[in-house]
């Protein structure tokens, strides 16, 4: 299955072309007490309490521009989840209101103030030019949901800051919620199709406690342990969580 929704397009400098990519960091701002502001291009993360940490971020910066997106896991209520790597172990089980306990939380960021001052730069925008940005989750099965940002809360129109936090039991993204785990990838790319910046994670939904960052589980009817980065390949061929 393929999902396919048409894509937004935003401005960005031409000229980024060098990476620096950060695991478990803090992406240049996450506040819940951030105001919209349309008019500037800033449309943060609605509800209150949120706070940045344990993003998987993927900054480009050349000269006096760059663009920094990241994702995340994080329990619901709770704050963010601490990562094995790219790998989220998110719990099993429901919110009050019938959705997943977990979340992911998407950030684009293509020059604000807040990652001014995390790169120490000045990054006044030059030569912009047109980019889409792309949200892709894939389950066990390979079903594949590929969203474009510009169908949801955020208006068309010149973007600085995108922060959102979403559950893949909220309706408007109609994915099935009974999958052990999930791949989800914010994708960046020019009007030329080339990819800017991409941040990836996998998330990996069970009440299961790492002993080591190793997970048992049950693999053809004898319980092995795996390396946490290991277990979507195991989940994919039919390995289910604990001993057999």
């Amino acid at each position: 299955m393929i999902a396919m929704i048409s894509m937004l397009t935003v401005p960005l400098t031409s000229q980024t072309v060098s990476a620096k990519l950060a695991l478990n960091s803090d992406v240049s701002v996450w506040d819940s007490a951030i105001v919209p502001d349309a008019g500037a291009g800033i449309f943060p993360v609605g509800g209150a309490g949120q706070i940045a940490g344990n993003f998987a971020v993927d900054t480009k910066t050349k000269k006096d521009t760059a663009i920094q997106v990241g994702l995340r896991a994080q329990e619901r209520f709770v704050g963010p989840i601490e990562p094995f790597g790219r790998v989220y172990l998110a719990p099993t089980g429901e919110a009050p209101a019938g959705s997943p306990l977990w979340n992911f939380d998407f950030h684009l960021d293509s020059g604000t103030e807040f990652l001014e001052t995390q790169l120490g730069e000045d990054l006044t925008a030059l030569n912009l030019e047109d980019f889409t940005v792309v949200l892709e989750i894939k389950d066990l099965e390979k079903n594949v949901w590929t969203l474009a940002l510009s169908d949801f809360p955020n208006p068309a129109g010149p973007i600085i800051l995108s922060q959102q936090s979403w559950n893949i039991g909220f309706g408007f993204i109609e994915i099935p919620i009974d999958s052990k785990a999930y791949d989800i990838k914010l994708t960046v790319s020019n009007d030329k199709g080339r990819t800017l910046a991409e941040s990836k994670i996998t998330v990996v939904v069970t009440d299961e406690i790492p002993v080591d960052d190793k997970i048992t589980l049950c693999h053809k009817e004898q319980t092995i342990t795996v390396p946490v980065h290991l277990i979507q390949n195991h989940l994919r061929h039919g390995d289910s969580f604990g001993a057999c």
